[in-house]
Formats: structure tokens, C-alpha cells, sequence
């Protein structure tokens, strides 16, 4: 009997791990005409070292007061809870890279999954957000 139990838990353990991996939003994506969507999650590292090569748009998606409160040099702001932040982000350049983030990564995820189905080339959103940020010693301005 406990063989059989644990048969039965292993097979779905193993089920739902192989299910889970399916697609993960950090790999690249090819699209119908075979160019690279990338949509990926990356540390604050790898955040820090893209970001310092300016080939993109830093976007904070945080509220006005956040913003004012400390923010990445450089960065343009839209604030994710603005009832007109879809139409902005749709007037921003599909082409050029976006570096998006937010307090923890929760609305700059939200934000970076809406631009990959806007048709944006290359999001990457910043794992923690600026908590994550400030947390490993990185400088934000005022």
C-alpha cells in the first residue's frame, strides 16, 4: 500500500514539474517571421550591465510620488496606475530595447508581458525591483 502512495505522488510531482516548464516568459520567443521577441527577468547584475550600455529606454512604471522618491538615473516614468499608461507605452518605439522596473517586479513584470504582446523587440524586467537594487548597493537618485 505505502508503495503504491508514493508510485502515485512521485507520478505527479513529476506531471506537474513537466507542465510547469512548457515556456518560460525569459526565453526568447520566435514570432511568424522569425525575429526574436526576448521578454526576460534578469537580475540586478545583469539589469546593471545593460542598462549601462544606454542601447535602450529605462522605464519606471511606479507612481509619481515613488518616482520623486528615489528612482535609476536616467529613467522615464509612467506610472503603471495612470488610466492612460497603455496609450503611452504604445507611442514608445517597439524596436528600441526596454529596461522596466518598479518597486518589487510585480507591475514592471505585468508591464513587460503587455509590451511583448504590443509587439516590442526586447523587454527585460528587473528581478525585485528597486528594492532589489537599493538592496545590493546600487545608487538611485532624486
Amino acid at each position: 500500500m505505502k508503495n503504491i502512495f508514493f508510485t502515485m505522488a512521485l507520478a505527479s510531482a513529476l506531471l506537474f514539474t513537466g507542465c510547469s516548464n512548457a515556456q518560460s516568459s525569459n526565453e526568447p520567443v520566435t514570432s511568424e517571421n522569425n525575429d526574436q521577441v526576448i521578454n526576460k527577468d534578469v537580475n540586478v547584475a545583469e539589469f546593471a550591465t545593460l542598462v549601462e550600455k544606454k542601447e535602450g529606454l529605462l522605464l519606471d512604471v511606479r507612481t509619481n510620488q515613488e518616482y520623486a522618491a528615489g528612482h535609476l538615473e536616467g529613467a522615464t516614468q509612467i506610472d503603471f496606475y495612470s488610466p492612460d499608461f497603455q496609450a503611452k507605452i504604445k507611442e514608445l518605439d517597439p524596436e528600441t530595447p526596454v529596461y522596466v522596473y518598479c518597486r518589487s517586479g510585480g507591475r514592471s513584470g505585468q508591464t513587460a508581458k503587455m509590451m511583448k504582446n504590443l509587439g516590442f523587440k526586447a523587454v527585460y524586467n528587473l528581478e525585485g525591483g528597486i528594492g532589489a537594487w537599493q538592496g545590493s548597493g546600487k545608487p538611485v537618485v532624486q
